[in-house]
């Protein structure tokens, strides 16, 4: 049996039809039931030199907070990994709002975005500018942690400790 040119054509069409009205009609519901998930990439100035390896191929361990207005944690994950880490974000954990998602590890700079969100979505807050090493966009985050500097008095500490 040979099918003729315009009845495969006709019938690729139907089929397309039919496969997008279902994207139509499934897609809000199953964005409305799935989790939202942001992803988070961390990176370390340091973490290709000696004193890094103090840590495991993990790194420090760093933490995610978001920061309402009024200056309270409302939401908080860790230990995010060096690399890409997806934090769920629910309405029911984040409500839709503006906050500053602050990524921090102990011993580095703290960087802080201002992110707008809104039911499992998160964007960066328009016209604000990024910290120098980090970017963020639709469900994405990253940041580059900076060591923190050492005081004299912290150095002379650690070498007494070491002895």
């Amino acid at each position: 049996m040979e099918l003729k040119g315009k009845y495969v054509a006709l019938a690729l069409l139907l089929l397309t039809g039919i496969v997008g009205a279902l994207f139509i009609y499934l897609g809000p519901r199953a964005t409305a039931k799935s989790p939202g998930v942001l992803h988070v990439g961390i990176r370390y100035a340091d973490e290709f030199t000696l004193s890094f390896a103090r840590y495991d191929k993990s790194g420090p361990g760093a933490r995610i907070e978001f920061i309402d207005t009024y200056g309270r944690t409302v939401y908080a994950f860790e230990p995010l990994r060096i690399g890409r880490n997806l934090v769920p974000i629910e309405p029911e954990n984040l409500p839709s709002g503006t906050y500053t998602a602050r990524v921090s590890a102990p011993g580095y700079s703290s960087v802080d975005l201002q992110v707008v969100v809104e039911g499992r979505m998160l964007n960066p807050a328009k016209g604000i500018p990024f910290p120098k090493g980090s970017h963020a966009a639709y469900n994405m985050i990253g940041a580059r942690l900076e060591p923190v500097e050492a005081t004299s008095t912290e150095l002379a500490q650690e070498v007494v400790v070491s002895w």
